[in-house]
């Protein structure tokens, strides 16, 4: 597929920079356009220009002053051909400065100088997406490896940030258009046909982080075994009602660690090895891996309806954004080197007006 042409797998932006950008650009656009039809244009270097300013001399606010012109900036295109859009930006080191200035000191320099070398796989982009927009938001990762071999489906939009021009669009590759649309000179490799047992080695070598939100158990068990291998800490986190309950498995530190910790029983790995006999051992074999006896009345009794009242498993908007948060937070404390341990952990919404300040 040249640069010209774009569809549903298409996930890549082009960028122009360097010496002839600009007039590479111009070319670009007139053979677009030929082809396509109009690139709508954003260009909002006076604005950039002017934050950048402001970035370097903070003080300038205090006075009112505006800062003086920089003719050494330079400035890049990028076309984003999902979009059919082309933005003029600063180019990237001065594009990620300004863009991150406002995780600062909340994350500090050098901790953002480490975050943003880490690499980090997402096995599983329904509940990994929410994930991967905060890592991008927050500059944690300069590489990521997206997983999953489904598409967007119009009941996904209760709670999977995306629209109804996104159904049909595979979820790694609408997550990665996402997460480049906030950071374009991230590195993001697609695994559109999701993760599976011959692969599973391949989707953990060289990563320094697996985030597992895969549904089908067997790999769920079978990718852990590999990271334990490996020893690449692996984080997950599972929907709870209005909350989340969060594992964290650091075979980086621990390398006789159990999976889950421990909170899998050895009846549970049984089942899974043999495989559901029917559709009703299926999701009873999903709500004995999340553990039945941590859930909430409401999810727990829910899983008797799939199939009869209900299409699926149910999930709330509020906690599919809290996952991203949770996952985000675990994220960055483990490739920092703090004190963060394996276990599961519970966290949500539920007790929020318990504890009044």
């Amino acid at each position: 597929m040249n640069s010209l042409s774009f569809d549903n797998r298409t996930y890549t932006p082009i960028i122009f920079s360097g010496i002839d950008a600009g007039s590479e650009f111009l070319l670009f656009r007139t053979q677009w356009e030929k082809a396509n039809g109009a690139l709508i244009i954003v260009d909002d270097e006076k604005e950039q220009a002017k934050e950048y300013g402001l970035l370097r001399d903070p003080s300038l606010l205090k006075s009112g002053t505006e800062p003086e012109s920089d003719s050494t900036l330079e400035f890049i295109w990028i076309v984003i051909p999902w979009r059919k859009t082309a933005v003029r930006t600063l180019a990237k080191d001065a594009y990620r400065s300004l863009r991150s200035s406002r995780n600062h000191d909340l994350l500090t320099k050098d901790e953002a100088s480490i975050l943003s070398k880490k690499r980090i796989g997402i096995a599983g982009l329904n509940v990994g997406n929410p994930a991967a927009i905060c890592l991008a938001q927050e500059g944690i990762g300069s590489y990521l490896r997206m997983a999953d071999n489904d598409t967007l489906s119009l009941s996904n939009l209760n709670r999977f940030r995306a629209s109804i021009a996104d159904l049909g669009v595979n979820k790694a590759v609408l997550s990665a258009r996402q997460a480049y649309e906030i950071d374009p000179f991230l590195e993001i490799d697609v695994w559109e046909n999701g993760v599976s047992p011959e692969s599973l080695s391949e989707f953990v070598k060289g990563i320094d982080l697996l985030i597992e939100e895969m549904d089908a158990p067997p790999l769920k068990l079978a990718i852990r075994e590999e990271a334990k291998r490996q020893h690449v800490p692996t984080i997950m986190i599972t929907g709870n009602g209005h909350d989340i309950i969060l594992d964290i498995e650091r075979f980086d530190t621990d390398h006789d660690l159990p999976l889950l910790s421990g909170k899998l029983t050895n009846e549970v790995k049984r089942q899974i090895a043999q495989g559901p006999k029917n559709f009703k051992e299926k999701v009873a074999l999903a709500q004995d891996f999340m553990g039945k006896e941590y859930l909430c009345e409401r999810l727990n009794s829910s899983f008797q309806e799939v199939g009869e009242t209900l299409i699926g498993i149910p999930q709330l908007a509020e906690a599919s954004f809290l996952r991203g948060a949770v996952l985000a937070h675990a994220c960055r404390g483990i490739l920092l080197g703090e004190e963060v341990k394996s276990g599961r952990y519970a966290f949500g919404l539920s007790d929020l007006y318990n504890k009044p300040v």
